[in-house]
């Protein structure tokens, strides 16, 4: 029998955890609200701001979600609410950023050229076994971003993807162990049959 109850607190749970996410990345950049009252007046306007920046509709966000989602990340101490010039200024802590970096390396993604160039981004890296948790983290990541192995430790990718391991490699504190090369590789049919190209 299927409990109604907790098939519930586990949708509010996710909606929480989705507007959190939503509040993370808006106060990355400085959150700033109309509203220089805390409070309902305060998720009133924070309503409004993701009604009007992330296109969500009203039925998605709520009230008490708004509550719980502030609640949760202020008692985290992921964020800080001031008040400046009358209105209401939500943004990141150290804590936060850490977060916001997280939320980053999951969304993150290598966009396809609509076109391809014909070139091969190879990553070689020599990461040493007393970080290896980060080492292993790191494949995790590649494989997720569509890398594919060519050989122990080198990797390859046919579309730009300098930023994205940049961040990556900066992230994990590796940055210094990586090399990404982009070359022509010879008799490649092989290689494109794995990338569809």
């Amino acid at each position: 029998m299927i409990n109604r109850n907790s098939e519930v607190s586990a949708v509010v749970a996710s909606t929480v955890k989705d507007i959190s996410r939503y509040i993370v990345i808006g106060a990355a950049a400085g959150l700033v609200l109309t509203s220089p009252f805390a409070g309902q007046a305060l998720i009133g306007a924070l309503g409004d701001y993701f009604i009007e920046k992330h296109r969500l509709k009203i039925k998605e966000i709520n009230s008490r979600t708004l509550s719980q989602s502030v609640y949760y990340l202020n008692k985290r101490k992921l964020i800080n609410i001031q008040n400046v010039g009358g209105k209401k200024i939500i943004t990141l802590t150290q804590k936060g950023k850490k977060r916001k970096l997280a939320y980053d390396l999951e969304n993150m993604k290598i966009n396809k050229q609509t076109k391809w160039d014909g070139k091969w981004r190879i990553l070689m890296f020599d990461i040493p076994e007393k970080i290896r948790v980060a080492r292993d983290s790191f494949r995790t990541k590649l494989r997720q971003l569509g890398f594919v192995r060519f050989q122990q430790s080198v990797w390859i990718c046919p579309y730009p993807c300098e930023n994205e391991i940049d961040f990556i490699g900066e992230l994990f504190r590796i940055r210094s162990h990586l090399n990404l090369i982009t070359a022509n590789i010879e008799n490649d049919q092989l290689i494109r049959r794995k990338f569809d190209l």
